[in-house]
């Protein structure tokens, strides 16, 4: 594995909802080792919590098949909250085609477990990179 291309030029925050605490665990060092703050939930309502406290991250990774409040129901919710909706995410999940297909226009990309982690850095840098060009320019997305 490879460092991301492009080091964050700022702290950036990712929001990280993920139940498998090996997943979780394993990618919350990859994440933070690159630069990035970690902030993570074992499930979708710990993830709308952190967000309804005023959290905004740059990104959220986001395992679709989940106790609790499954990944589908905090996009549901998410869709409905004009703040929330503006936050790229990024999908990750084994939950195959059929999610991929089912989210395609819901989120800003799908990776399938087990994800490649180069593939996942630079996801993440470019959506990261984006978020921070619209912020700059006024934030009108």
């Amino acid at each position: 594995m490879k460092a991301a291309k492009d080091t964050p030029p700022k702290e950036q925050t990712l929001l990280l909802v993920e139940d498998d605490y090996d997943i979780r665990t394993m990618l919350e060092l990859l994440l933070d080792m690159e630069g990035y703050r970690v902030v993570r939930s074992a499930n979708g309502r710990e993830a709308l919590d952190e967000l309804l406290r005023g959290l905004h991250p740059d990104v959220i990774l986001l395992d679709l098949m989940m106790p609790v409040m499954s990944g589908w129901q905090l996009l549901d919710i998410m869709e409905r909250d004009p703040v929330l909706a503006d936050i790229p995410v990024i999908v990750i999940s084994g939950d195959g085609r059929s999610a991929a297909q089912l989210v395609a226009d819901r989120v800003s990309c799908f990776l399938k477990k087990p994800l490649d982690l180069d593939e996942l850095l630079t996801k993440i840098a470019e959506l990261a990179l984006s978020e921070d060009a619209e912020e700059e320019d006024g934030g009108d997305s």
